[in-house]
């Protein structure tokens, strides 16, 4: 039974969002999530909060995460992210910069994230997004636009080593600016099958204005470090990376194929107090 209706709400978030025109791409930065193919809808903790506001419920400790990413290893294209959680009257709420560009083009991301366990097994998290892009010529301003999306994200623990999760981003089609241009509308839906703790496989399907994509990611603890392994469609890429546990601190590297670029690295580092 329990199986049953969170399948009927995955089949209903499918349903709720249909793929549309995206003004510029979401500024994701969770590297363990990088790592593993993009398979954050599965994850769990702050370092998933951007792509699964219900993550977010199962984070019980304030942490802060920090981390670069290097798309096709062009630090023009450099990506910065800042995270910070704090657990408030039995929710978890979250704060998430993201900054792209340079002194000609920017683009600026600030997510507010509240999630909360509604059942021990169930997690539900919403999470209002403030995006903003702008533009210069290096002497004058052609302009800056500014738009407010939301997201909304569940998760359940259909059996101990199971989890089911879907999240819809931007479902009522916030735009950006005079141009009209949508902000990105997608939705992703997964599967999480972990025997051991660490030990974790996921499998997401995700779509958005591009088409269907497929994701699968793999975690293998080994002592202190965490190996990382994924690979997505549209266009096939790999993925692989570690974290090290240093006590209260972890440090996390990623790295994504590209079939015709080069490489995007990723690091970062996160904090538990």
């Amino acid at each position: 039974m329990r199986f049953a209706k969170a399948a009927t709400a995955l089949t209903l978030a499918f349903l709720f969002a249909t793929p549309s025109w995206a003004a510029f791409e979401e500024l994701e930065v969770g590297v363990p999530i990088q790592a593993m193919g993009g398979t954050g809808v599965v994850g769990t903790g702050l370092v998933s909060a951007l792509y699964n506001p219900a993550a977010l419920a199962w984070q019980r400790t304030p942490s802060v995460v920090a981390g670069s990413r290097l798309p096709f290893t062009n630090t023009d294209f450099a990506t910065h992210g800042l995270d910070g959680a704090l657990p408030v009257s039995g929710m978890t709420c979250a704060a998430s910069l993201r900054y792209f560009g340079s002194d000609l083009y920017s683009e600026q991301v600030l997510a507010l994230t509240a999630a909360t366990l509604l059942t021990d097994e169930m997690a539900f998290g919403l999470q209002p997004t403030i995006a903003r892009v702008a533009i210069e010529d290096g002497v004058s301003s052609y302009g800056s636009a500014t738009a407010v999306s939301w997201n909304m994200g569940f998760q359940v623990r259909v059996y101990p080593r199971w989890m089911l999760a879907a999240t819809v981003r931007n479902p009522f089609q916030a735009r950006l600016g005079e141009s009209g241009d949508y902000l990105q509308r997608r939705l992703d839906g997964g599967l999480r099958y972990e025997p051991a703790t660490g030990l974790a496989s996921r499998l997401v399907v995700s779509q958005d204005y591009r088409g269907t994509r497929i994701m699968v990611g793999q975690s293998l603890p080994l002592g202190p470090v965490v190996l990382r392994a994924g690979a997505m469609s549209d266009p096939a890429s790999l993925t692989g990376g570690f974290t090290v546990n240093l006590g209260d601190m972890e440090v996390d590297y990623g790295v994504q194929t590209h079939p015709e670029l080069d490489p995007s690295h990723q690091a970062g580092v996160r904090y538990a107090f």
